[in-house]
């Protein structure tokens, strides 16, 4: 039976979810009841998003796999010429389905022939690629890998994210209070002569734009949200519990190989797979010396990416040390502002001030833990794969 004219589809990883209604996942999976326990079926199935979970919620409910892998089983020992037909075969059909119009006069002559270019452009990219094609069934599994790993990588990355912007929403909430209690004060200075009505505009326009910044901050992280739900199985809508975090092991940064690791990412690459795999497919004298040329620029980048992200590791660790350090600092700056507070030497408004600076100190450092644990994540992912071939 010849089989339906399907290409290979690289969906991007943009595409990300599926229905989730009543917060009860409801997304079909293909995998069998028994390929995971009935604990594991629970835990994937209960209505909490945990960290260590994103990697299967993806595999097992995210539309764009899903779609991959029900391609892919139609690709099934597939050779290059196989798939070069694919391509002339969907060429061919767009062709025949082309119609010109003929009459000028027609109100929608110059959209049914717009239609028509765009289908024959359409047919001669797909005859392009069958002269150029050098994929195969393996390829192509390897090309739908790397997509569901993409896709499990900046999920991980967007929680990270929600929770950072959870905490900058936090920061702005209590600078709010500050703003307010400072608004409070200018117009009591003003009432005695001791500030403008200038001084007091501006205080109240303070609290406005960050008013607006609020808003708009409260609005990505709702954005960031609906990415992640969709991403790993539920409604936009939908509103699953969050679970917490993971802490960055600095024991384990201390203990990088990064000349092992580099040899581990080269053997892990997607990309350079993919490349290989292509080259081994390809008869064409031109496309395999441009394959090649490719393989060999692969290596170096992988080399240098996992280098550059190694180095970002240690900066991030850094930034993290140092926001530690000034958070001890400020400590101590908000012990000796409530002595002062005590001793009638400082006002409720500067221990307030002081207070808010805590405040910024706090959310800094926890930021920047964040900050290292995206770097940890991306080191990792290079390692396992994802390491920069471009």
């Amino acid at each position: 039976m010849k089989k339906a004219i399907h290409l290979p589809a690289i969906f991007l990883a943009g595409v990300l979810g599926t229905a989730f209604p009543l917060q009860v996942l409801a997304a079909p999976t293909d995998s069998p009841s028994f390929s995971r326990s009935e604990e594991e079926w629970a835990r994937l199935k209960d209505n909490k998003l945990e960290y260590d979970e994103i990697p299967d919620l993806i595999h097992e409910y995210n539309v764009t796999v899903l779609n991959n892998r029900t391609s892919y089983r139609d690709y099934l020992g597939d050779t290059p010429s196989d798939i070069t037909q694919r391509y002339r075969d969907a060429a061919k059909e767009l062709r025949n389905n082309i119609q010109y119009p003929d009459d000028p006069t027609d109100m929608s002559y110059a959209t049914m022939l717009m239609a028509a270019q765009m289908s024959e452009t359409q047919a001669q990219n797909l005859e392009k690629q069958a002269d150029t094609n050098v994929d195969d069934s393996q390829s192509i599994f390897l090309q739908y890998q790397q997509v569901e790993a993409n896709l499990v990588f900046s999920t991980k990355l967007n929680l990270i994210s929600y929770y950072q912007m959870l905490l900058s929403g936090q920061l702005n909430r209590e600078h709010k209070e500050l703003l307010e209690a400072l608004y409070r004060s200018a117009q009591i200075q003003a009432q005695v002569g001791n500030a403008t009505e200038l001084d007091v505009l501006s205080a109240r326009q303070a609290i406005e734009q960050l008013d607006g910044t609020i808003i708009s901050s409260d609005r990505e992280i709702q954005t960031l949200k609906q990415k992640i739900c969709l991403a790993t199985g539920w409604s936009y809508d939908a509103n699953p519990e969050f679970g917490s975090l993971p802490q960055v092991n600095m024991a384990q940064i201390d203990a990088v190989n990064l000349a092992a690791d580099q040899a581990l990412a080269l053997e892990n690459s997607y990309g350079l797979k993919i490349s290989l795999r292509q080259y081994d497919n390809s008869t064409d004298p031109s496309t395999k010396e441009n394959l090649e040329k490719t393989i060999h620029d692969n290596r170096q980048k992988i080399a240098s990416d996992v280098t550059t992200k190694y180095q970002a590791l240690l900066t991030a660790r850094a930034s993290y040390e140092l926001a530690v350090a000034e958070e001890e600092i400020e400590q101590q700056n908000l012990i000796a502002t409530q002595h002062k507070l005590q001793a009638g030497t400082a006002s409720q408004l500067e221990y307030q001030q002081q207070t808010y600076g805590m405040s910024e100190k706090k959310i800094a450092t926890q930021t920047a833990m964040l900050n290292l644990l995206t770097a940890w994540e991306t080191y990792q992912a290079a390692i396992n794969g994802l390491a920069s071939v471009s």
